[in-house]
């Protein structure tokens, strides 16, 4: 069974506890250079703690089969290695709005009873190859069927309404990793649940690993770990979050040289722009289609916000806020979509994009020029 197994590689004595469906379990005691297994099935917390119970550890991890997860010191962050590929079968997801009955053939065996869906949740059946899938209302009036290859892998088949056919997705190479982004996403949607506060057009979006692993290399220089590692799942959900539920809001292409290309971000909020600078040598690898854009390129801005508190009043000191601004953020987090979200995203882009008041992008560029005109007052004057 799928499960973790963890590996004491440190010279002290670990205790260590692994909830079981999230709920918490009795610890286990580590000696040094040896190792214990759990048997889980799915993303738990992995929680390590010294005998004095004075140092902790944790992280949240995605089962292998099983996951080894190397624990160096409490200095060192865990070590997870792991790989999982799950038996082949449909999982059939109900997106409809009724509940249906749903079938699955069994000509490589399996139970071939109707089970019901609701609308919203989903049922898998183990099954290798070609199948043939079946959905009926629940009076029996409406069918609808399909013959399915899942090519001896685990794929997901969506039933969108019986006017509709079926949307069949291609198994993911990696099922860790599309299971890491799913949970990333899965926490993104948590935490905007939990919030108070909704953007009048989110981004609607979600993050590229590869861009923005990218980005946080050639524009800071630092080579840190993947956004597609276990221990920045938090990470990716933060960004994942942002883009997702920030405002959308337009950003122009300001100034193109041989090594920079600025961008003027615009808030509604503050009635103002900053501006973003960005390597040339990393735009062209994260910008549409691997294209350097132009001055005068339209661009999506999605933002999030900071509250004013004790030791924040007032604004951000490099905000300058406009006439209209509504004066009650402390500062605003721009990420421009097209460099740090999957090209594939380009018909949301263009969606979010057109719903963006015109007077607006006016209003960007007029920043941008009134911006200038203050950066140059700024700079002392040549002798």
């Amino acid at each position: 069974m799928p499960g973790f197994q963890v590996h004491n590689k440190s010279n002290q004595i670990i205790h260590c506890s692994i909830t079981s469906k999230t709920r918490p379990t009795n610890e286990k005691e580590i000696k040094p250079f040896e190792q214990s297994t759990w048997e889980r099935d799915g993303w738990e917390d992995v929680s390590i703690r010294n005998k004095q119970n004075t140092q902790r550890t944790a992280l949240w991890i995605n089962r292998g089969g099983p996951a080894e997860v190397h624990f160096d010191g409490f200095d060192k962050p865990l070590t997870i290695y792991n790989d999982y590929k799950p038996a082949p079968g449909f999982t059939v997801n109900n997106l409809s709005s009724r509940t249906i009955s749903c079938f699955v053939s069994t000509n490589s065996g399996g139970n071939g009873a109707w089970f019901s869906i609701p609308p919203g949740k989903n049922m898998t059946r183990p099954r290798s190859g070609w199948e043939a899938i079946g959905v009926k209302s629940e009076d029996g009036k409406q069918r609808k069927g399909e013959f399915v290859d899942n090519d001896g892998k685990l794929i997901e088949v969506d039933f969108l309404g019986f006017d509709e056919g079926f949307v069949v997705h291609k198994a993911p190479e990696n099922f860790i990793a599309a299971e890491h982004y799913a949970e990333a996403i899965r926490i993104a949607d948590r935490s905007y649940a939990a919030g108070d506060s909704t953007a009048s057009l989110p981004g609607g979006l979600t993050a590229s690993i590869f861009k923005c692993d990218t980005l946080e290399h050639l524009t800071t220089g630092k080579k840190g770990p993947s956004l597609g590692d276990h221990n920045q799942i938090y990470v990716l959900g933060c960004l994942i979050n942002h883009l997702k539920y920030g405002l959308a809001e337009p950003g122009l292409v300001v100034s193109v040289t041989p090594d920079w290309v600025k961008v003027a971000a615009y808030s509604c909020e503050f009635d103002t722009i900053v501006v973003l600078g960005f390597p040339t040598k990393a735009i062209d690898l994260v910008a549409p289609g691997k294209t350097r854009p132009i001055v005068g390129t339209q661009l999506l801005i999605v933002s999030q916000f900071s509250r004013r508190g004790p030791n924040t009043q007032g604004v951000q000191a490099d905000i300058t806020m406009g006439p209209r601004t509504l004066d009650k953020w402390y500062n605003f987090h721009p990420l421009v979509a097209q460099f740090v979200s999957d090209d594939s995203h380009a018909p949301l882009w263009k969606e979010r994009m057109d719903e963006i008041d015109e007077e607006l992008w006016k209003d960007t560029w007029e920043h941008w020029t009134d911006w200038k005109v203050t950066l140059c007052r700024k700079l002392p004057l040549a002798r």
